[in-house]
């Protein structure tokens, strides 16, 4: 069990630094797309930076969603569950794995169907897509899922790390 924990956590460790590096990456283009709007705004702005800031905004924010799941970064109201007896506690906790799942799942399958189904409109300022932005909503829930489901093998406290390498 300790090669699956060691497993998962290398994984999601992995996971939440690519997802970091894209959204960092994003974030830069965000804001030198946005500077060049504000500054070009004195001579002739080109026309793209509005769109362009707008798909790099969400594809941040869907590739750093990831991350904030594994850091217990997103909201929960545990004020109920926390007042509940051990076993009433346990089964709300069970559910509500279940519907954040089945929430993401859902998320995934309908975002890729709709991205899917606006594939022929393009986006003319950029000449791309649109799709392409629209395909940040089942990018972001699959990776929140994977992230989710790594986090389900990985003990909230480990007394002992992984080792590096066993070579």
């Amino acid at each position: 069990m300790e090669s699956v924990t060691c497993f998962c956590k290398k994984a999601s460790d992995t996971l939440e630094r690519l997802c970091l590096i894209g959204a960092g990456a994003l974030l830069i283009i965000n804001l030198l797309d946005v500077m060049l709007g504000v500054f070009g705004r004195f001579y002739r702005p080109p026309m793209w930076t509005t769109d362009l800031a707008r798909i790099t905004l969400v594809w941040m924010v869907m590739l750093g969603a990831a991350p904030a799941l594994k850091r217990g970064e997103h909201m929960v109201i545990r004020i109920i569950v926390d007042r509940l007896p051990r076993t009433p506690r346990m089964i709300v906790t069970i559910v509500r794995r279940i519907v954040f799942a089945g929430i993401l799942i859902f998320m995934l399958i309908y975002g890729y169907n709709y991205a899917q189904k606006l594939h022929m409109f393009t986006i003319m300022t950029l000449g791309i897509k649109k799709s392409v932005s629209l395909m940040s909503i089942p990018v972001g829930m699959g990776l929140m899922l994977i992230q989710y489901i790594l986090q389900q093998f990985i003990p909230v406290s480990s007394d002992h790390p992984c080792k590096e390498d066993r070579s």
